[in-house]
């Protein structure tokens, strides 16, 4: 249950995904789209984080 509550580990997991596209559009990718994929989920995840976390302690 603790760790379905805590987006730490996937906001840290979103990081280095987006890192680790940045550097493989930088050689390979001209039009950039992984990066933007990986800036998308990271989006979203801190949305999710910001939007369900009071919910998820509320029902607690």
């Amino acid at each position: 249950m603790l760790l379905a509550l805590n987006f730490d580990w996937l906001t840290n997991l979103l990081a280095i995904l987006f890192v680790v596209a940045c550097l493989y559009d930088a050689r390979y990718d001209e039009y950039g789209t992984l990066t933007l994929a990986a800036a998308a989920m990271g989006l979203i995840v801190m949305a999710i984080e910001v939007l369900l976390r009071p919910a998820f302690e509320m029902s607690l």
